[in-house]
């Protein structure tokens, strides 16, 4: 074995220096870094959560919106004449009644009708009773020309809670009878004003 002069002494120890300092500085670096990382990382983390929060509100704001349209619909078909339809009220007198939530009122936006055949023209009212059924009211007056067995109206009328709607037939053209007469209503719940 060689003897160590105290050159390199000197030399081994200031290596050996270098080297613990270097290894200490690594590990203090580390020390100072890894929460940096550790802090980067949870924050983009909770950007990531927040934006999915946000898309889920958003998801489900438009999942609403579409379910509150969806339940504000609606549509009620009612026969006025199961085979000749003659002037008057035929055999329904009563129509549709609907139960309409507090605060709302039933709009009506569209009328169909359809006949099995009807030759010759007619004119009817859509008229409604009110919620006690002792006073009717005219909504409005249709005609059909000779030989139109389907025709729709876009119509806007109100109608409340327990209104129930009906057909009088005012005028029946030529002496051949119309045959068998349908109404389809739509519309939906808006807010009463």
């Amino acid at each position: 074995m060689q003897d160590m002069t105290a050159e390199d002494t000197q030399a081994s120890l200031t290596q050996g220096a270098r080297v613990s300092y270097g290894t200490a500085h690594s590990n203090m670096g580390a020390q100072f870094r890894d929460p940096i990382v550790i802090i980067e990382g949870a924050a983009d983390q909770a950007v990531t959560d927040s934006q999915a929060a946000l898309n889920a509100a958003v998801s489900a704001e438009a999942t609403a919106a579409a379910a509150l349209e969806a339940v504000s619909y609606w549509e009620t078909e009612f026969v006025v004449a199961s085979a000749a339809v003659v002037l008057g009220v035929n055999e329904l007198l009563i129509g549709p009644c609907q139960n309409v939530p507090g605060g709302l009122e039933r709009v009506i936006t569209d009328m169909h009708i359809a006949f099995l055949s009807q030759p010759n023209g007619l004119t009817f009212e859509l008229k409604k009773w009110d919620p006690d059924g002792t006073v009717s009211s005219v909504l409005g007056t249709y005609s059909m020309d000779a030989g139109t067995n389907r025709q729709s109206w876009a119509i806007n009328y109100n109608v409340i809670h327990r209104e129930r709607l009906f057909i009088n037939v005012t005028s029946v053209t030529g002496t051949v009878a119309p045959q068998v007469l349908q109404i389809l209503v739509f519309g939906a719940f808006v807010e009463a004003d």
